[in-house]
């Protein structure tokens, strides 16, 4: 379980940057918990992920089958579980949906795994990727000594996720370097150009 607290103001920019034609969540279609339906192929990501974001994924794809992009707000939290977050994005890698950061975008902690399965990924300057390492209720990720099996859910998604698997493995142990539970680290450009976090 992963979740951090960040700005609850969302950006007024969003509509500048996708058609000019509507602003913060303003004129959406329709609502599947943190995914704001623009129009039929681009979705506003804002809030935080619970137990249900993997159902609201997939009613929001039956839905809307077209799909093809996300970009995310200035307050994209994290998860609240991280299994179902991760059926989610594995679903979100199978349609082939890009995901956006403008240079107003904040994604920390479980919001980052979610951008990460992009089909393709796009960042701005500016924008803001936060990592951590994860916590599951009383305990954190570092009470389990490296090769416990509570690793193997997280490494196996990495490795799914990035092109390069051993570059997941690395990215996996990155975030436990970079932060405990309660705190949060935001990646430098250089960090996020060695994991190749931005594919275009």
């Amino acid at each position: 379980m992963r979740y951090s607290i960040n700005s609850l103001f969302c950006f007024l920019t969003f509509a500048v940057f996708m058609f000019g034609s509507f602003g913060c969540k303003k004129g959406f279609e329709a609502r599947y918990g943190p995914f704001y339906i623009m129009s039929d192929t681009t979705v506003y990501f804002e809030g935080d992920m619970g137990s249900r974001i993997d159902k609201q994924f997939e009613r929001m794809m039956c839905d809307y089958p077209s799909i093809q992009s996300i970009t995310f707000s200035d307050y994209c939290p994290g998860s609240r579980n991280d299994e179902k977050l991760y059926i989610a994005a594995r679903n979100l890698r199978s349609h082939e949906i890009s995901t956006i950061l403008t240079n107003q975008s904040v994604i920390e902690s479980g919001a980052v795994d979610l951008f990460i399965a992009g089909y393709n990924r796009q960042t701005a300057p500016g924008a803001k990727i936060g990592v951590h390492f994860w916590s599951m209720g009383s305990q954190d990720a570092d009470d389990f000594p490296i090769g416990h099996e509570e690793h193997e859910m997280y490494l196996d998604f990495y490795g799914e996720m990035f092109e390069d698997a051993d570059l997941g493995e690395e990215f996996y142990w990155f975030t436990k370097e970079s932060a405990s539970s309660n705190n949060i680290h935001y990646m430098t450009d250089e960090e996020i150009n060695y994991f190749q976090l931005e594919t275009e």
